[in-house]
């Protein structure tokens, strides 16, 4: 009786222990630096959860599935099938993202052309291989049907998507991106591993993400030997306002690892902040850089707001722009913020010289 009670007592441990082994590994955390979305692995699929931005709850669930694998589901999570041959993507990131993937033939269908910058799906869409759609409204179901896609992914605003339950019911998925929320400039990059997981390619997008973290890391090592500190002015007026990135925002970051004295870097939020222009000429007459001030030259800068020509940065020529190419810019600066954290520490002098990849002075 001893031994039989000793068996269970150590069946009943091992039995305890694996199932919590087998809990921890189903709920292991896949992101390092995103915060707006989750990977899980289970024993027959991936469970994507997508989480609101503004409070980190669960948005949306997915299981990521093989086409292959026979599982059953729980009722709230939506099944798509990996890898998806025929997606939608309906921002110019993704494009990028799936271009770094060398996936861009799952495209079927896209945003306006005026926005992209990708020689590739430029000429499929003007040979009707890619239906392009000027936004989520546009989308037409026979359309998608005709294209055989099955996802769509969006921008998510915090709206539901139009039709949603409608195309849900014919087998098409609608699927919201936050990547654009991220706060961090690697959190932005990561998101490429929910696309790595949807063409059922997770090990090429985790090495990629891999490298562009250290070529990212890298860089902020060298430039944390600077003993540079150059005061950084970033925005410009729309209207009677003039919108710079708050303190805590994506792009105060990137000028905080990029070893800046960004001038608003103290103002609370994650999106922008906005300051009159009679601020704003105060604080830039100790500013040595003036970025993203949406001309494309002096020229075009004046003809916008001849006041800027008083402006220490504009005297000095020192104001640089990715103006010159936007739709690159958007295109693939999210999937390489290496890239964009080397340009401002080769135009700020807090590392060694280099070629843009993204900016330019204006001339």
């Amino acid at each position: 009786m001893k031994h039989l009670l000793l068996f269970l007592g150590i069946s009943t441990f091992l039995f305890s222990c694996t199932t919590k082994k087998t809990e921890q590994q189903q709920h292991q955390k896949t992101t390092k630096y995103a915060c707006n979305f989750r990977l899980i692995q289970h024993d027959d699929y991936i469970k994507l959860q997508l989480l609101k931005p503004e409070t980190g709850e669960i948005d949306q669930t997915y299981a990521l599935v093989k086409k292959t694998t026979k599982t059953e589901l729980p009722s709230s999570m939506a099944r798509i099938e990996v890898p998806v041959k025929n997606m939608a993507v309906l921002s110019t990131t993704h494009i990028g993202m799936l271009s770094a993937l060398n996936a861009l033939d799952c495209i079927k269908g896209t945003t306006d052309p005026t926005y992209i910058s990708n020689p590739k799906i430029l000429k499929r869409i003007k040979s009707g291989e890619i239906a392009a759609f000027t936004d989520d409204a546009s989308l037409v179901p026979e359309q998608l049907l005709r294209k055989k896609i099955g996802l769509v992914v969006y921008s998510g605003f915090g709206k539901a998507f139009p039709n949603a339950d409608k195309l849900a019911t014919l087998g098409i998925y609608t699927m919201p991106n936050y990547d654009w929320r991220e706060e961090h400039p690697l959190g932005k990059a990561e998101w490429i591993k929910v696309f790595g997981y949807l063409i059922d390619q997770p090990e090429q997008a985790e090495a990629y993400f891999k490298q562009v973290e250290r070529n990212y890391l890298a860089t902020k090592k060298l430039i944390g030997r600077s003993t540079k500190y150059p005061k950084v002015l970033v925005g410009s007026l729309i209207g009677d306002i003039w919108y710079a990135p708050a303190g805590k925002s994506y792009m105060a970051h990137l000028f905080r690892d990029a070893g800046c004295d960004y001038i608003y870097a103290s103002e609370e939020g994650t999106g922008s902040c906005r300051k009159t222009f009679e601020q704003v000429y105060n604080d830039q007459l100790k500013s040595d850089f003036w970025i993203n001030p949406g001309a494309v030259s002096i020229a075009d800068l004046l003809r916008q707001q001849g006041k800027y020509g008083l402006f220490k940065t504009v005297k000095n020529k020192q104001v640089y722009c990715y103006t010159h190419d936007s739709n690159y810019f958007w295109e693939m600066s999210t999937v390489h913020p290496d890239w964009l954290l080397y340009d401002f520490a080769t135009i700020f002098g807090t590392s060694k010289p280099g070629k843009l990849h993204f900016y330019k002075q204006l001339r």
